[in-house]
């Protein structure tokens, strides 16, 4: 039975692009240890120099060149066959804002003051005529722009951005 109250979800990989075929790379693992790896049956390492060391640097290299998750089988030479799905790193590109330092700064606040944060999201011309009024829809759409600060003591108002 579901969960109803607790929906599953995965916010780690939000982005990530499924294929709807999975590249599968295949690894036979010889007597000796070395590795004979496939990418989609066609020879990825041809010099057969890949150790069980390297086995999970090839596979993650795999993964991110294509910017895929990748399918793996690994075949031991006692017969024993695992399988797993391998994802891509995240790009360089993608940033978290908790990972960002800030780049603006304010003063003119009281040391503790509670500070309100308002996203000003355009601009609009207030006008005489209640229908002038209305915000327009492409603010609505838009969540880019300038922040207010105001003090809630100090009455302190900047405007970040600008």
């Amino acid at each position: 039975m579901l969960n109803t109250t607790a929906p599953y979800r995965r916010d780690d990989h939000g982005t990530l692009k499924v294929p709807v075929v999975m590249p599968l790379v295949e690894v036979v693992v010889n007597d000796t240890g070395f590795l004979d790896v496939r990418l989609d049956r066609e020879p990825y390492a041809a010099d057969g120099s890949v150790t069980r060391d390297d086995l999970a640097s090839v596979v993650k290299s795999i993964a991110d060149d294509l910017g895929a998750p990748v399918r793996v089988e690994v075949y031991e030479s006692d017969g024993n066959t695992f399988t797993d799905i391998v994802t891509p790193r995240p790009r360089p590109t993608e940033h978290r804002a908790a990972d960002q330092a800030p780049t603006e700064t304010a003063d003119g606040f009281l040391p503790d003051e509670e500070v309100s944060i308002a996203v000003i999201l355009g601009r609009h011309q207030h006008g005489v005529d209640p229908l002038e009024n209305r915000l327009p829809p492409a603010l609505l759409s838009a969540h880019r722009g300038n922040v207010v600060l105001l003090g809630r003591t100090s009455g302190t108002v900047r405007v970040i951005g600008a």
